[in-house]
């Protein structure tokens, strides 16, 4: 089976809730849609367990909005960036780690941040822009309109950031991929359009974290629910 799995958010609990219940088999593929922390404080613990997926399963990691942020603020010192983690998780990430992480970044202490976030800097060069698996194009936020003919997709910043708003949901990638797509938490259920599918269910808001099953159609929710998709427009509960 090839699932593709939400925004993690370092909610190591909801991850691995959601791994009882696919029970991934050793030839399985797991696509992972990104934002692997931040918003939760179990940071190494969150991205341990997915050094040990990737030994033991055929794993594909997606980079997320703030895989692009901490590489950026990080390996290439934009200390603009600086506003965006501090208001959107990353005081979270370090709060297990340190007993000042807002001090750390309002200081811009890169270097030490760089040796507290280690496991987190060594995983990143494996990250991917996206994916294709079967019908579908799996990616963290979207593309825009007039990349939906374009092959192959060049990515810049924007791609990481995209709101469904200003997506473009009734076409598919080249008239075949449907977009699977996390980022945005719109609902605790997925949500489906003709050309978008997002199944950020809320891991980082204290919420679920899901896997959608490329083969069957079904997303399983980590409290145990699972969806199938219905029509092109919705899923229903099984």
């Amino acid at each position: 089976m090839k699932y593709i799995i939400g925004d993690i958010h370092a909610n190591v609990t909801q991850l691995e809730k959601l791994l009882k219940l696919i029970r991934p088999a050793p030839a399985d593929l797991l696509i992972f849609l990104g934002d692997y922390i931040d918003k939760n404080p179990h940071t190494h613990q969150t991205i341990a367990l997915l050094e040990e997926l990737d030994s033991n399963y055929d794993c594909v990691f997606i980079k997320g909005d703030h895989e692009y942020v901490w590489e950026r603020y990080l390996s290439y010192r934009e200390l603009s960036r600086q506003e965006f983690l501090l208001n959107f998780g990353g005081l979270a990430t370090l709060s297990q780690l340190c007993p000042n992480p807002a001090e750390l970044i309002k200081d811009n202490r890169v270097d030490q941040i760089k040796k507290l976030l280690k496991p987190y800097l060594d995983f990143l060069p494996r990250l991917v822009d996206y994916f294709v698996v079967d019908q579908y194009l799996a990616l963290h936020a979207g593309i825009t309109t007039h990349q939906l003919a374009e092959k192959p997709l060049k990515f810049t910043e924007l791609n990481y950031f995209l709101r469904p708003v200003k997506i473009d949901q009734t076409k598919k990638y080249l008239g075949r991929y449907r977009l699977v797509a996390g980022h945005t938490h719109l609902s605790g259920r997925p949500v489906t359009k003709p050309g978008y599918i997002n199944i950020d269910l809320g891991a980082g808001y204290q919420g679920f974290l899901g896997a959608f099953c490329v083969e069957n159609h079904q997303v399983f929710r980590s409290d145990g629910k699972v969806y199938k998709m219905a029509t092109t427009r919705s899923f229903s509960v099984v």
